[in-house]
């Protein structure tokens, strides 16, 4: 079972940050919204193909569990929604780390499942190019992405609110 450590910097304090990590893990797992058909995507490229689009391999997340303490992680298990023994398998969890007043950092870690085992271990590291891997780096810039978007977002509205309703105070 290959194991993955990931991470990236975030340019919003560690608060808002896991807050939203919660909402978006849950809205995931409960398939809501824009996060309805959430999938992995690879492009071409990783796979040593001209890299003129992506495959796209859509997901379920269940297991979703938070725990603040000793250090903030979002636990899920997550796999693929057709084609399961075709498809490695991730157990894993994010999490948001303070580095500084107003920047964060989202981790990701865990391991994943390849089919075949042994045989599918050698096909993701020398056919396939760490493809199971790269799929996971692309779920963590995108959940990335979204955190900072949601926390924004969530500072926008919070700054109208009180331009609004706390003039003249």
């Amino acid at each position: 079972m290959p194991d993955v450590e990931l991470q990236r910097s975030l340019a919003v304090p560690a608060v808002p940050a896991r807050a939203a990590a919660s909402s978006i893990m849950h809205a995931i797992e409960e398939q809501r919204a824009e996060w309805r058909e959430f999938a992995l995507y690879l492009n071409f490229g990783n796979l040593g193909l001209p890299d003129v689009g992506y495959v796209a391999i859509p997901v379920a997340i269940t297991g979703v569990a938070e725990s603040l303490e000793p250090r903030h992680e979002i636990r899920f298990t997550m796999k693929a929604l057709r084609g399961q023994e075709g498809f490695p398998k991730f157990s894993g969890a994010i999490g948001i780390d303070a580095t500084g007043p107003s920047n964060a950092q989202v981790w990701m870690a865990g391991t994943y499942d390849v089919p075949a085992h042994g045989l599918g271990t050698f096909f993701d590291q020398t056919l396939a190019r760490g493809s199971a891997a790269k799929t996971l780096e692309n779920m963590l810039e995108e959940l990335a992405d979204a955190i900072e978007a949601t926390v924004q977002r969530r500072e926008r509205a919070d700054a109208r609110y009180r331009v609004i309703f706390n003039t003249g105070d």
